[in-house]
């Protein structure tokens, strides 16, 4: 697989629905657990300007780690056959093809952009941005950056996922791209930039080894896969909690970062092509435009997952508009790696993984609420022209 780049001097089953409505609401009159916390940050656009985007924090509930264990054994134990899950020190992370030991140390969600920067042409050659820019936009300068998301077109040439892992203060890239041929096949590349483009969904923290979450699985006996296995069981873990303790559900939510591996079995995953000239609706036109491959074993999986949006209201329906669940994946013997959809050898399959839940969660430039300031606009100067 690729050898770290040493530099001299980077949503399996979301349905969109854009409202014409803009919700607005403030956050002071909010529970604490809602509170949103906004931020104007720059962010580094396409052409080298900077151009201002809105940052957003909400923070996120952390269970203690041997409880996050427990939640997660419980989630994943009428999926697989076999589950074991402790706390142990994460391990040399190196060794699976990432740029830092550790997933530890000040770990922070990140959810940038969106699908409408994918959907619409007109923002093909706009919405770019890169990682050090935004490890610093959220407070965490020359950070490890881990995730999934869309390579920059302009470093590729075309539409392609990402698989980014780049230790910014130690200049430590070990990032890797997938797109597809002109054959229909795919490759897998290393990814020489930390520019990026349309959406992505990463972890941001020291790179440091400390206590994680194991989880191992072994044959899956259920429909659900990995990562959806551990969100919805997580969520409804919360719920029962909170109902038990007469909370109102929806305040508290976690968000989890992590890598697994498969280690045995196949996995189906998709390859993003090159961009259609025309707007795409989201659903079934997106799902035929998709390529999907089976690939595995040995695949290294970059997961950020969330049991849903900490900031939903009655007076804010679209919260932050959090995709909850995105993984990509990567292998360091052949070329294969895209996005991550579920398994296709349940009796062979086996997942070992090392997670961590984070406290905050940050929206940068989302993409959905652009759309819906665009709308009401649209909608304000049709009813004036009426008027």
């Amino acid at each position: 697989g690729p050898q770290p780049i040493r530099r001299k001097s980077i949503q399996e089953g979301e349905d969109i629905l854009i409202s014409e409505t803009i919700f607005r609401f403030k956050a002071a009159a909010l529970p604490f657990s809602l509170r949103i916390e906004r931020i104007s940050h720059r962010i580094m656009g396409c052409t080298g300007s900077r151009n201002t985007n809105e940052v957003e924090k909400a923070s996120l509930y952390v269970p203690e780690l041997s409880q996050l264990a427990d939640m997660l054994k419980e989630s994943l134990r009428g999926n697989f056959e076999t589950v074991e899950t402790k706390v142990v020190q994460c391990p040399d992370l190196t060794k699976w093809g990432l740029a830092a030991p550790g997933i530890c140390g000040n770990p922070r969600i990140i959810d940038i952009g969106g699908v409408p920067n994918l959907l619409d042409p007109k923002h093909h050659d706009t919405a770019f941005f890169t990682i050090p820019q935004v490890a610093e936009d959220v407070g965490l300068k020359g950070a490890y950056v881990y995730g999934a998301g869309a390579a920059s077109s302009k470093v590729v040439g075309v539409n392609a996922e990402l698989m980014p892992t780049e230790h910014v203060s130690e200049n430590c890239r070990c990032s890797r791209y997938s797109k597809v041929l002109e054959d229909g096949s795919h490759t897998m590349e290393k990814y020489n930039s930390s520019e990026f483009g349309l959406l992505a969904n990463l972890i941001a923290c020291d790179g440091k080894q400390g206590n994680v979450v194991e989880v191992r699985a072994k044959k899956r006996i259920g429909k659900d896969n990995f990562v959806t296995c551990m969100r919805t069981g997580l969520a409804k873990g919360l719920q029962a909690e909170d109902e038990k303790n007469e909370k109102r559900f929806g305040t508290r939510q976690i968000g989890i970062g992590g890598v697994f591996k498969v280690k045995s079995g196949k996995v189906r995953g998709h390859v993003m092509p090159d961009f259609k000239p025309t707007v795409m609706i989201d659903g079934p036109e997106v799902e035929d435009w998709l390529q999907f491959y089976e690939m595995g074993p040995d695949l290294t999986c970059l997961s950020v997952f969330l049991t849903g949006d900490p900031t939903i209201a009655p007076s804010n329906p679209n919260g932050l508009d959090l995709r909850l669940e995105h993984t990509h994946f990567f292998s360091q013997r052949t070329n294969e790696g895209g996005h991550y959809h579920f398994d296709t050898t349940p009796d062979e399959v086996e997942y070992v993984g090392y997670f961590l839940p984070a406290p905050d969660v940050y929206r940068v430039a989302n993409a959905f609420k652009r759309e819906r300031i665009v709308a009401e606009k649209k909608r304000r100067e049709e009813k004036n022209s009426r008027d």
